[in-house]
């Protein structure tokens, strides 16, 4: 049986180039193949209390990166010319427990999605008001799975 080498190259370069997809792509808006079940969940926290959340509509995008920033886990970048993107720290995210993501993520999404902005209020134990404290201020973040609920109602539900 002969061998037809030009159809053998042709096939390696098409199998070359099919790759896994990276994350979720809509028209022009991509989130990371890693951070996508936590927009999942940030949807779901969301609807639990009547708060319809379309990432599609707001055309947000959010990867994994290296942000140079010292004791920086996350950013939400935005201005009025282009659609928000979101930035997890690449080191965070490598070394980060779920639910340390799931504070960095939505904090950010309170800015990039919500329009939320710092709020470094304390309460009397001195633990933050809010999740969107700035991590610069006194009050102790207290996120945890016991606390989450409360948080999360405040977030999504003082906008």
């Amino acid at each position: 049986m002969r061998h037809n080498w030009a159809f053998t190259a042709v096939f390696l370069l098409l199998l070359a180039g099919c790759q896994k997809e990276e994350g979720v792509t809509v028209d022009n808006y991509t989130i990371q193949e890693e951070l996508v079940p936590y927009f999942d969940r940030f949807q779901e926290e969301g609807a639990a209390r009547g708060v319809t959340v379309d990432f599609v509509a707001a055309q947000l995008s959010a990867v994994l990166d290296d942000i140079a920033e010292p004791n920086v886990s996350g950013q939400c970048y935005y201005n009025g010319g282009d659609p928000n993107r979101l930035v997890i720290d690449r080191a965070f995210w490598s070394q980060a427990s779920d639910i340390k993501r799931e504070f960095v993520i939505f904090h950010e999404l309170g800015h990039c999605y919500l329009g939320r902005s710092h709020l470094d209020t304390a309460n009397p134990d001195g633990t933050c008001v809010s999740m969107m404290h700035s991590g610069l201020s006194g009050c102790r973040n207290a996120y945890n799975s016991w606390t989450r609920s409360a948080y999360l109602d405040e977030l999504f539900l003082e906008n």
